[in-house]
């Protein structure tokens, strides 16, 4: 049984793949009762991205713990007419559908508040409901790239550079609906109503560059790709070659980079901490150098206990394994997840802590009998849907 902070609150998650998943997820380990609503046969798309383990995508796995699973055909009327009744006592709805998908099939936001005024109707789109892109189809890479996000990120004089994580996605997408739900949840307190959540991955992304575009609507000031101040246009805020890999370097504070160029025996550098130009150029290219002649492990014992700013670049392997990684339990997963290790949700409440280990990843399908049944159906109603392919 959920004591999290969200127990009680009920979602039914339409969405596929990691958008949506990712917001389900975080509701669910704070005590939402969150069952998915899948396509009967095939289910969520990631159930078939590999690595597949024992049978399970590790993709699902990872997503979908703390949830429960149904099956439903929207594109039949019966399947619509279940999905309403199911509206009919829940409190939140998430889907990922272009605008106007489940509207045609008579299931989008104004049919669900007439099956339920107090519904909380959250569409993650990735450019919204309206503008000249709202049906446009894309994927993370693109809404970074509309965003000006990716044209920041790489080396002065080089290609754009992927970031190693669908940012779009998850904090776009994901974060900025688990914000929006919690909070029309709250106005519903206030109301007794509910409300449609307009989630825009590219909105998330553009609203992320408050700094960048600051400086560029005030001042005409643009964000040159590998020039930013915080994207490696300053010697105190860079990665830097070790030995053996990379250290990051982020003393922008004076007292930081003093230390750190005192640690370094160039003191002499103390007052090229935002040096640009020919002589940031020349600043890095001499802690190139030195950097170069140690290894990480070696960089980070001579500046244990140093107010530096400085640490590795970790790989994944090494990042799951960073005691203070461990120490924080980010790292989760045993017989109650069906076996899957996975991360866990990084928001933590001293009264009412996420719970990562309620429920298991579903099979596709597994709770539908139980779930329409707390929806009222009879045993005879079900087994009549199923036969008709509805679930």
């Amino acid at each position: 049984m959920s004591s999290g902070p969200l127990t009680g609150v009920r979602v039914l998650d339409l969405s596929r793949l990691l958008p949506g998943g990712y917001a389900t997820l975080i509701l669910a380990d704070l005590g939402a009762d969150v069952v998915k609503i899948e396509q009967p046969g095939s289910g969520d798309y990631i159930r078939s991205i590999p690595p597949v383990v024992g049978g399970v995508s590790a993709g699902h796995a990872a997503l979908n713990r703390n949830k429960r699973s149904v099956t439903l055909n929207l594109k039949e009327p019966a399947g619509r007419d279940v999905l309403l009744r199911l509206v009919g006592d829940s409190d939140v709805l998430v889907e990922s559908f272009r605008p106007g998908v489940l509207d045609r099939l008579g299931a989008g936001w104004n049919a669900c508040r007439n099956a339920n005024p107090r519904l909380i109707y959250c569409a993650i789109t990735g450019y919204g409901q309206d503008g000249p892109r709202s049906s446009t189809a894309g994927h993370d890479i693109n809404y970074i790239g509309y965003s000006g996000a990716l044209a920041m990120t790489g080396e002065a004089g080089g290609p754009p550079v992927l970031p190693g994580v669908q940012i779009a996605d998850l904090g776009g997408g994901g974060m900025s609906a688990v914000i929006g739900i919690l909070a029309a949840l709250h106005r519903r307190t206030q109301t007794g109503l509910g409300d449609f959540c307009d989630v825009a991955m590219l909105d998330g992304v553009v609203s992320w560059l408050s700094l960048h575009a600051a400086g560029y609507l005030s001042a005409g000031i643009p964000v040159e790709r590998g020039r930013g101040p915080l994207g490696g246009g300053l010697p105190c805020y860079r990665v830097y070659p070790a030995a053996d890999g990379y250290v990051t370097v982020g003393a922008l504070e004076p007292q930081f980079w003093s230390a750190l160029c005192a640690a370094l025996g160039r003191s002499d550098l103390a007052g090229d901490a935002y040096s640009t130009g020919d002589r940031g150029a020349e600043v890095v290219a001499e802690l190139e150098a030195l950097f170069a002649t140690k290894s990480r492990a070696e960089w980070l014992a001579l500046f244990e206990g140093l107010d530096v700013c400085v640490g590795p670049v970790n790989e994944l392997a090494e990042a799951l394994e960073d005691d203070q990684v461990v120490e924080r339990g980010l790292v989760v997963g045993d017989e109650t997840t069906g076996g899957f290790a996975g991360v866990a949700t990084p928001v933590r409440l001293s009264g009412a802590p996420a719970d990562t280990s309620r429920l298991p990843p579903p099979g596709l399908g597994e709770h539908t009998d139980e779930i329409l049944a707390r929806a009222g159906f009879t045993a005879r109603e079900v087994d009549a849907l199923r036969g008709d392919g509805v679930v």
